[in-house]
């Protein structure tokens, strides 16, 4: 090969290797400081303390950086710290490395917590309503976010799919008492509220709803409707077994009031089986009832003057029962 050939070949090799080497920089240097970088904010949990190398590799996995190893070097450069402390905080793909850091260690302007009590048996929109009246959100991004946000939990990828549905997650947001920063985005808020369902309804409880043939979907809506239905929570096994006992018996229809007062296409009275979706957000004892109904012959029941659930076996009792409380009231 001639001299000449050696050399233009060398010299297109230094141009393309300058050329990666340049374009790796420029991507690099867009990554840390967030140059022309765009994304939503998103709940980032760290349950305990984790290294640089985790968080780094952990930041890369959920989309919010692109060059683990850039992170790791500039965190060494900016900071002596080793570990980034357990919490819960909101991250953007829209975030410089400085800014990252600035959240994850609290640097910086303080940022304010509301506490917020979502009560059991609260629906969707009450919800909505809830965070919007504490100053979190508004109600239009709640319904999009509810309905379209890519949220990473299993149960959501097994939500059947129906047009009557009113919110694709109803049932799902955990009624607990929660800690939400003050500028909360409508997506970490409704994430907190998904993973405390996770938590509670646990794969054992899936397993045996599953072996009684019931889907996690199925025993939401079951345990939706007892949440309405019980005023005491001694009465919640009970009722989950007269629903569970008119499905098993092949009954047309679970005649819950609770459902005929939500929506016509909720209405069990006029529509057989189970409702399209849950009519509440159920607490941890009405989900438990739903997969471990108490074990009677119960197929009726009715609400008395004291608020007591009062079970009958056939519809003749069920009559006499409903007498005996009007006579009393």
């Amino acid at each position: 090969m001639k001299k000449g050939h050696k050399a233009a070949i060398y010299i297109v090799s230094v141009l393309l290797i300058s050329a990666v080497i340049s374009a790796a920089v420029i991507f690099a240097a867009n990554d840390a400081f967030a140059l022309t970088k765009s994304g939503e904010e998103r709940a980032f949990v760290l349950s305990e303390d984790m290294s640089v190398k985790d968080v780094a590799d952990r930041l890369k996995d959920e989309g919010i950086i692109s060059f683990p190893l850039v992170f790791r070097i500039y965190f060494s450069l900016k900071s002596d710290k080793e570990f980034f402390p357990a919490g819960e905080y909101t991250l953007s793909p829209a975030m410089s490395y400085d800014e990252i850091r600035y959240e994850l260690f609290g640097i910086g302007k303080p940022r304010s917590e509301i506490r917020i009590t979502i009560p059991e048996g609260y629906t969707t929109d009450e919800i909505i309503e809830l965070f919007v009246s504490n100053g979190i959100g508004s109600r239009e991004r709640f319904i999009d976010v509810i309905e379209n946000y890519d949220f990473d939990y299993a149960f959501i990828s097994l939500i059947p799919k129906d047009e009557r549905r009113k919110y694709r997650l109803d049932g799902y947001l955990f009624p607990d008492t929660y800690m939400f920063y003050s500028d909360s985005s409508e997506e970490a808020a409704i994430d907190k509220l998904l993973s405390g369902f996770e938590r509670k309804f646990t794969a054992e409880m899936a397993s045996d709803a599953a072996v009684a043939g019931f889907t996690t979907d199925e025993i939401v809506t079951l345990a939706s409707i007892i949440q309405k239905e019980a005023y005491y929570l001694s009465d919640m096994a009970g009722i989950s077994s007269v629903f569970r006992n008119r499905l098993a018996a092949g009954m047309k229809y679970l005649q819950s009031d609770a459902t005929a007062l939500y929506s016509e296409e909720y209405d069990t009275y006029e529509n057989a089986g189970l409702p399209p979706g849950a009519i509440s957000n159920p607490g941890y004892a009405a989900l438990e009832a739903a997969v471990y109904p108490a074990n009677t012959k119960y197929y009726y029941f009715v609400t008395g003057n004291d608020k007591k659930a009062v079970f009958s076996k056939t519809y003749a009792e069920h009559k006499r029962a409903i007498a005996a409380i009007k006579a009393n009231s």
